[in-house]
């Protein structure tokens, strides 16, 4: 493996801190030169100094391999169903609010896309044949290769089987997919829009979300960060809303209009009506 300098540590962590807001502390060094052994093989870098020649030019070049980079460190773990949990709330949560028009959930930090489908196949399941004309799902990620995997994918008997794996909602439900229906991808994606956004910065418009997913994104983060990105988050959930987070995480910015509904899930008082811009929550 070749070996990073402090020095070298410091600023490709700069570069990472300032391209997604990704915390790297003196402890992730071994990490972050593992990390980027194959970032170094790719570009023909002999070491890290030339390394951080290319990631830190201002050309397309430097720009690309940022992106690379950032891809690089983070683990975009994921898979089908992950947090089944999770789906089973989303399942009782539209049964118990069914769209009286379009609503539109958010996958934050969707990674390859499997959140995203995974989503879109839960409200199939619940909402029937109809599915398509109340449903409108926005996947966001900050690295926009796994963004074209995600959009770009070629849908293969193996990821049919598992995205047809249907957990136990916990509910009835008028549908279960297939595992021999080669259009169960296309028909999810039909209903899903890509984009790539960085949650460090406010995601454009003024819509709010009536479900947002956004789980195991903000650990990367400090804590200062996660404070920022989840007063984004709850600026734009609806009144009424679902917000999950991942397993290992917290909401850190509560307010009185925002409760506890169990295993990293949190609920907006649909008492309460907020904008999408409001400055309603207060992080201390």
């Amino acid at each position: 493996m070749i070996e990073m300098a402090p020095e070298q540590f410091r600023r490709l962590a700069e570069i990472a801190h300032r391209e997604a807001g990704l915390h790297m502390p003196e402890a992730k060094q071994t990490f972050l030169a593992a990390r980027l052994q194959k970032r170094l093989r790719h570009t023909g870098a002999k070491n890290f100094d030339a390394y951080l020649n290319i990631v830190s030019s201002t050309g397309p070049d430097g720009q690309t391999e940022r992106s690379y980079m950032i891809s690089a460190l983070t683990t975009n773990v994921t898979n089908f169903y992950r947090e089944p949990h999770h789906f089973a709330l989303l399942a009782e949560f539209l049964i118990k609010h069914p769209p009286r028009s379009p609503m539109t959930i958010w996958s934050a930090g969707c990674s390859t896309g499997e959140e995203p489908l995974s989503i879109a196949a839960t409200c199939r399941a619940v909402l029937g044949a109809d599915w398509q004309k109340w449903t409108r799902v926005l996947a966001s990620d900050v690295d926009q290769a796994v963004l074209s995997r995600a959009r770009d994918r070629i849908p293969t008997p193996e990821a049919t089987e598992r995205l047809a794996d249907f957990p136990d909602l916990g509910v009835d439900t008028r549908w279960h997919p297939d595992p021999n229906d080669q259009d169960l991808i296309p028909s999810l994606q039909s209903v899903i829009r890509y984009r790539q956004h960085n949650l460090l910065h406010a995601l454009p418009g003024t819509d709010s979300f009536l479900v947002i997913f956004c789980r195991n994104v903000t650990i990367y983060f400090e804590r200062s960060a996660q404070e920022t990105v989840h007063k984004r988050l709850l600026d734009r959930l609806a009144s009424g809303g679902l917000l999950a987070l991942g397993h290992s995480e917290r909401l850190l910015c509560p307010h009185e209009d925002i409760e506890f509904l169990g295993q990293t899930a949190y609920g907006r008082k649909s008492t309460h009506t907020t904008t999408a811009a409001g400055g309603m929550n207060t992080c201390h």
